[in-house]
């Protein structure tokens, strides 16, 4: 008798991902409802698919065996339901940051829409785009350091970093003469502290001690801090043209850095043959 289909999902999605438990988040069951699969595939091959190591899991060689055969049968069966959806709707998918789809993407939707009415754009929204595994994405796009462009990647645009915060901020902690004055301020940082270890860097200015201040995924969280006067902030050029124009923050330096981050364009290879993210590609490096 053949397993049943949700058994041998059940054991791909266990077997791709190593965990039971990770295995239940991504098909939205629960770990037990994965195990009594497993354990009822075992029981019906009247063989061991994996070896429990703690909570982690691990392939016996008949498990590999078959995992290669389930990774084979449903890459196939995807694919088949794909195409058939392709018939139906024009769908470009497309994962990047907030705060590239707020900042530089969604002033530009109105031009991608009068020329390209017949594709329609999905965007789904990642702090750290292409990291995680989606299904059907043709488009990634990151937000990196220069030197650590991947192959095969577009550059689409460049990152210049500046010191900002608001008025009343520099009101209440100023004065603010120099870039080593900011070591002693609060500070906020995005994903990591790289964007302050490079800004100060480049400003001449030695950081002998670890930095502090808290840390945010979501530029567009630091944003709204820094404008409501709760710390500095390195913003982008040009991303952070118009929070200027409108004054909801200020520079507090007038320095010049070459770009130091960009975002890149990467083509997956479920959208690499296909013609409209083709089509999405060459409007991106256009724009």
């Amino acid at each position: 008798m053949t397993p049943s289909l949700p058994a041998l999902r059940a054991f791909d999605a266990a077997a791709r991902l190593g965990s039971f438990r990770a295995a239940a988040e991504h098909l939205s069951v629960t770990p037990t409802a994965i195990s009594h699969h497993i354990r009822g595939l075992e029981d019906q091959l009247d063989t061991k698919v994996f070896d429990r190591i703690g909570r982690a899991v691990v392939l016996t060689e008949d498990g590999q065996r078959l995992a290669e055969a389930t990774a084979q049968a449903f890459d196939i069966l995807e694919e088949a339901v794909r195409t058939l959806n392709q018939r139906s709707r024009r769908v470009v998918r497309l994962v990047a940051g907030p705060i590239f789809t707020a900042r530089w993407l969604m002033p530009r939707m109105s031009d991608f829409w009068i020329e390209h009415p017949d594709i329609e754009l999905e965007v789904l929204p990642s702090f750290q785009p292409g990291e995680l595994a989606y299904d059907n994405v043709d488009i990634v796009i990151r937000w990196e350091r220069m030197g650590e462009q991947r192959e095969n990647a577009i550059k689409l645009l460049e990152l210049s970093p500046v010191a900002i915060a608001s008025a009343e901020f520099v009101a209440a902690r100023g004065p603010i003469d120099e870039p080593s004055d900011l070591i002693e301020l609060p500070l906020m940082h995005q994903r990591n502290h790289w964007g302050w270890l490079d800004w100060f860097a480049a400003m001449g200015v030695p950081v002998k001690n670890s930095l502090r201040g808290p840390v945010f995924e979501d530029a567009n969280v630091l944003l709204r801090g820094a404008a409501e006067g709760q710390g500095v902030v390195v913003g982008w050029l040009p991303l952070i043209d118009q929070d200027l124009v409108e004054k909801r923050v200020e520079r507090l330096f007038d320095e010049t850095i070459p770009p130091t981050h960009a975002y890149f364009l990467e083509t997956r290879s479920f959208g690499a043959s296909r013609q409209e993210a083709r089509k999405v590609v060459e409007w991106f490096t256009r724009n």
